[in-house]
């Protein structure tokens, strides 16, 4: 009777108070250290040094040339990058589906090769052979700058092609080859028959992958620091004018200018095209059947993979013989100093302790999430899932800046600790643990859940009991993935880290802006190794559930 005046969706929380208390808690935390510090951030924008309400700072930002200047360059940059990483992206995934079948292992090998590495490794790279003193430059006596642009793009088209790629994989693999056969019969040219069926049958994943590159690249930080040669971009120029210039007002203005974009093309990729389904005579999977392409798409295809395979392979040789060589191209003696630096190895650990507590609070608060938004009627769970998903839409820059803002202060003066880039870390990776639940949640039998029920089971031993054990899986993936990617991040914590508190990631940067490469490329070594042994486990777990994480299914 209480309950009569209720909804259907309160009535069924209600019945399970343990879970909506639980529910209520973890949307506190997402509202306290995720919507929290971007509203905070967006507040600063709008006041003046005492406090009071102003539009001043947004007429400065359209006033001074160097501010919108930053804005022009990032639409332009990441626009350009989204535009190179998804048509190489795009290759890459037809060749390893459409190409020669001995080619595939290798170029999907190349292809997925840069997510193991940190990406302003390759910037590192890129200066050791083409900077001012690099060894290409002085071998071929060129005077050609690799220092803004150029560098930028093309480190920015190696770190964000694995994403690229695997998006477009995932929907040209499912795709029946037998539509393409049928346009063959029907007498088609083959630049025709990728033009008028490949491409458009493929286009959900492509214009994914394109979207999700454009935020990545808008919020490229590590990469501008280092090989940017001063350009005024978005990220970088927040950056400077919060820590360098302290002034917080002008860096929230600029980071408004980051989430707007960012927030607009999340929207589109979350909520209009995540229905989108391309539809097949068969619906099976082609990777095992799938036809082979013609010569006259294949060859120009083949061209750019390979300079593309060179390209990384050349970038990630640099990183491994700089690290055990005095000075590459000028002292080229084997050594092992670059890997005896005490910071570098107090540094190391420090990581691995924050990335680990991060990806606990991920793989945890993920989960149980997961759980109560899928198997749960919570009242307003859609709002509390896109308000969970904002620690993963927003650009790093501004949710770094955020948590500086507004965890300075009393009650929750977290800023010179450890904890707050835990705390920064895991609700930034905990959409993709909440994510992987979700998903298998959604391949688990509610059935085993109501017959524990019918055996006088309450909702958490229900739980602990049955959902758990089944979902180890999703919850394992998650963590690790939490404390790969927590590892090597850089945009958020840059400005979150002190003299008491530094990480392996920003010690690479600092040590590229020193000049001291070899160690930059020894630390980057040792993040790569971690890294992959967090990959290997992903790819065992996968084989040993089915349940992929890094490809999303």
């Amino acid at each position: 009777a209480r309950l009569a005046g209720l909804g259907a969706e309160a009535q069924a929380a209600a019945r399970d108070p343990a879970f909506l208390a639980v529910g209520a808690f973890l949307t506190g935390l997402v509202l306290v250290f995720t919507v929290l510090p971007i509203g905070t951030v967006l507040i600063r924008s709008l006041q003046t040094k005492e406090g009071m309400f102003t539009w001043e700072n947004f007429l400065e930002f359209f006033s001074r040339r160097a501010y919108y200047r930053a804005l022009i360059n990032s639409l332009i940059l990441s626009t350009l990058s989204m535009v190179l990483v998804t048509t190489t992206g795009f290759v890459m995934a037809y060749l390893c589906t459409r190409g020669p079948r001995v080619l595939r292992g290798p170029l999907t090998f190349i292809s997925l090769l840069p997510f193991v590495a940190p990406p302003f490794a390759f910037s590192v790279a890129l200066i050791i052979l083409g900077g001012r003193r690099g060894f290409v430059t002085q071998l071929l006596g060129l005077n050609v700058s690799i220092y803004g642009w150029p560098g930028v793009l093309l480190v920015q088209v190696v770190s964000f092609l694995p994403i690229a790629f695997l998006l477009i994989e995932n929907v040209l693999v499912s795709l029946d080859p037998s539509l393409e056969d049928a346009a063959d019969d029907l007498g088609a040219r083959p630049e025709r028959i990728l033009r008028t069926v490949t491409i458009p049958l493929a286009w959900p994943g492509t214009l994914k992958a394109a979207l999700l590159v454009f935020i990545l690249a808008i919020a490229d930080f590590g990469n501008p620091m280092i090989i940017g040669g001063g350009m005024s971009l978005l990220a970088t120029d927040a950056y400077s004018l919060a820590v360098g210039e302290q002034n917080l007002r002008m860096a929230s203005v600029l980071s408004v200018f980051l989430v707007i974009p960012s927030l607009f093309l999340f929207v589109i990729h979350r909520y209009l095209l995540r229905e989108t389904r391309v539809t097949t005579i068969t619906g099976n999977l082609a990777s095992s059947q799938s036809r082979r392409s013609s010569p006259i798409i294949l060859v120009p295809m083949l061209v750019i993979a390979l300079v593309v395979g060179l390209v990384i392979l050349a970038l990630f040789g640099v990183i491994f013989v700089g690290a055990f060589t005095e000075a590459i191209g000028v002292r080229n003696r084997f050594t092992l100093a670059h890997f005896a630096s005490q910071f570098g190895l107090q540094y190391l650990w420090t990581s691995i302790k924050m990335a680990l507590s991060a990806g606990f609070l991920a793989a945890v608060g993920g989960t149980v999430l997961a759980y109560i938004l899928e198997r749960k009627r919570l009242p307003g769970r859609g709002a509390i899932e896109f308000l969970a998903l904002l620690g993963l839409s927003v650009p790093g820059t501004v949710l770094g800046l955020g948590y500086l803002l507004a965890f300075h202060n009393p009650p929750l003066a977290l800023t010179g600790t450890l904890l707050i880039m835990v705390v920064n870390t895991g609700f930034r990776e905990l959409p993709a643990a909440m994510e992987a639940g979700m998903s298998k949640l959604r391949q688990l039998d509610v059935a085993l859940e109501e017959a524990s029920a019918d055996l006088g089971v309450g909702p958490v031993g229900t739980f602990l009991k049955v959902v758990v054990p089944n979902i180890g899986s999703a919850f394992m993936a998650g963590l690790i993935y939490a404390f790969m990617t927590g590892m090597i991040t850089v945009s958020a914590i840059a400005f979150l880290v002190s003299p008491g508190a530094n990480l392996a990631s920003i010690y690479i940067l600092q040590l590229a802006e020193m000049g001291y490469l070899g160690e930059g490329c020894a630390m980057s070594v040792m993040l790569i190794a971690i890294v992959f042994i967090c990959v290997v486990g992903l790819k065992w777990i996968a084989r040993r559930t089915g349940f992929d994480i890094i490809r999303g299914r």
